[in-house]
């Protein structure tokens, strides 16, 4: 599994600020697995006009040659460091197709992208570019925040015991095998609680019946022995989001792993709403993992 992963990193960048510690973590990932590194950026029609006012007079087909110029330009800049000399694309079109697009063309196995922090403008990118390409995406796709000091050396797999949990967990090991994992577990009340009833009780009732869950499942995984022996487990009570958001802030570059399931978003306890607010609030960089491929 892992030589047919590592294939080509995506970076897909708008050439922001906020998309500076992707293109950092690119490199070094594309460093760490001696594999190409690919960038890509997307020009909007309405660029040419954004970037070169004095244009507006020209004919659009000018206007865009030149935004395409100079995005081209500046993606080079950027990309001044790379040790080995980066295959880069300048496109046109709708943002999350072509960015499908060019990871199929060039054979990518991960595509990276960054999101604002701490900014209105994150939950408008959650709620479009990214989600999207969650979604949508084949490769797994990497949301970066933190500043990329170092290979990722913990990994935080999220868990609902499914299928789809066990293929986030191999394929996280598979991507970063030296790194040591924790899978982690979010539970609730495994009855409902009535008047009277105590709440730590349930609470307990809760844990006991996770940790069986937990046990089963590791045991039903495949895992080298060596990773088997540096896989820890986290079972907590709550909001998995807030959760997320409370273990990020005080394990600063641990990477977070969450599966996807074919059609319903993220898995588990992490469907939906939720799923989007793991993402909206970590504080981590967060590894989004598709289904396992029909017959895989």
């Amino acid at each position: 599994m892992t030589e047919a992963m590592r294939r080509s990193v995506l970076l897909a960048t708008d050439l922001s600020p906020r998309s500076d510690r992707a293109l950092d973590r690119s490199l070094l990932l594309a460093r760490e697995w001696r594999v190409p590194l690919v960038a890509l950026t997307v020009v909007p029609p309405s660029a040419g006009l954004v970037l070169h006012p004095v244009l507006a007079l020209s004919s659009d087909a000018v206007a865009q040659r030149a935004a395409r110029r100079q995005a081209e330009r500046r993606l080079r800049a950027d990309l001044a460091d790379a040790t080995v000399p980066p295959i880069v694309h300048v496109e046109q079109g709708e943002l999350t197709s072509t960015v499908l697009a060019v990871a199929q063309a060039e054979r990518c196995g991960l595509i990276v992208t960054g999101v604002a922090r701490h900014e209105a403008l994150a939950r408008v990118l959650l709620g479009s570019t990214v989600e999207a390409l969650a979604r949508r995406a084949p490769v797994p796709l990497l949301v970066v925040r933190e500043r990329a000091r170092a290979a990722y050396s913990q990994v935080l797999v999220t868990s609902d015991f499914s299928e789809h949990a066990r293929h986030a967990l191999q394929t996280a090991v598979a991507l970063f095998p030296q790194a040591s994992f924790t899978l982690f577990h979010a539970f609730g009340n495994p009855y409902p609680l009535l008047s009277g009833m105590d709440v730590e009780q349930a609470r307990q009732a809760g844990r006991a019946v996770a940790e069986e869950q937990a046990r089963l499942f590791l045991d039903a995984t495949p895992l080298p022995p060596e990773v088997r022996a540096r896989t820890t487990l986290r079972l907590a009570y709550g909001d998995p989001g807030l959760l997320l958001r409370e273990h990020g802030a005080e394990h600063l570059g641990e990477l977070v792993v969450l599966g996807t399931q074919r059609r319903s978003g993220l898995t588990g306890l992490l469907l939906g709403s939720v799923a989007e607010r793991v993402l909206e609030l970590a504080e981590s960089d967060v590894l989004v993992v598709p289904p396992r491929p029909a017959g895989g």
